[in-house]
């Protein structure tokens, strides 16, 4: 595994643990979505969304790294990892004109998420 590869696969357990820590209820909600989503189960089901989608990437990391096993064709990996890769591009701007600082912040970890990702769809293994 490059260091890339464990780049994007330290960001994504750490979206999955974020995310499950909202969940559960350690985090106050109020910090994801913009702060704009106030309806509690709105929430819930937006985050358990997100949990699920970061935990599918995760897996996807593992494929393509041949950590995991998987009878995937490698195209297919690799379409999987540039669509989330485009995904964070876009979500990158998205976090830079929110408004609040924590999800600016989030920008940074997005970017490089995202080019990992390219990264890793674009290389042979």
């Amino acid at each position: 595994m490059k260091l890339s590869d464990k780049i994007a696969f330290g960001i994504v357990t750490g979206y999955s643990f974020f995310h499950l820590l909202i969940l559960i209820g350690i985090l106050p909600q109020n910090i994801v979505w913009g702060g704009k989503i106030i309806e509690p189960k709105t929430i819930l089901y937006l985050e358990f969304a997100a949990l699920l989608i970061m935990l599918f990437l995760g897996f996807l990391v593992l494929i393509k790294t041949k950590i995991v096993q998987w009878n995937w064709q490698v195209k297919t990996i690799n379409r999987w990892l540039l669509a989330f890769s485009i995904y964070f591009l876009l979500n990158t701007f998205a976090n830079l004109l929110a408004e609040t600082t924590f999800e600016k912040a989030q920008a940074i970890l997005t970017l490089i998420l995202a080019i990992s990702l390219f990264n890793l769809a674009k290389r042979k293994l």
